[in-house]
């Protein structure tokens, strides 16, 4: 059984702070509410005119899952830097590690707000695509292997189609001559 569907890690500003309340996060929470996601962090930080700094960070693992979710990243961690063995290393110090805390310290949370211009807000999601867990989990049960993955934006597809369109018009002018 697979334990995490597909994580995505979605930041986003917002120049007016009180946007990022309101239905962005009623919205969040639906969602959540619906499995369609599962929030494994949400760090929202405000800065005043001043540079006084708000934060908020909210997460719906529970502590086994927080330990598992540790562990995982601990092992990839490990296994990049010094493989097999660091894997077992990086696992048991992700699992220990997401014993005592969760999320950001506030020294952490400080220097991601540097980055944040006064009066404005960023938001930091870090979600679980429930929907698409039990896909995953028959995928890798018919020995499927991810050979890539993405999300692609709107304006992104907008602008592939644009470029498909110039493509087909030189082909066309090529054929044609």
């Amino acid at each position: 059984m697979v334990e995490f569907g597909p994580v995505q890690m979605v930041a986003m500003g917002f120049p007016d702070p009180q946007k990022l309340k309101g239905d962005l996060l009623k919205e969040l929470f639906a969602l959540s509410e619906q499995k369609f996601i599962r929030l494994i962090g949400l760090l929202a930080v405000v800065k005043d005119a001043n540079g006084m700094i708000e934060s908020v960070q909210i997460t719906e693992l529970s502590d086994a899952d927080r330990k598992r979710l540790g562990a995982a990243a601990g092992a990839l961690i490990g296994l990049g830097a010094a493989r097999g063995k660091g894997a077992v290393a990086g696992a048991k110090a992700g699992a220990k590690a997401m014993e005592k805390e969760f999320g950001l310290n506030q020294q952490q949370i400080r220097e991601v707000a540097r980055s944040i211009p006064n009066g404005t807000a960023a938001g930091f999601l870090l979600v679980e695509h429930l929907w698409a867990k039990k896909f995953k989990e028959i995928a890798l049960a018919q020995d499927g292997v991810l050979l890539a993955n993405g999300f692609i934006t709107p304006d992104s597809l907008i602008a592939l189609g644009a470029e498909l369109a110039e493509g087909v018009k030189a082909a066309e002018k090529l054929t044609q001559a």
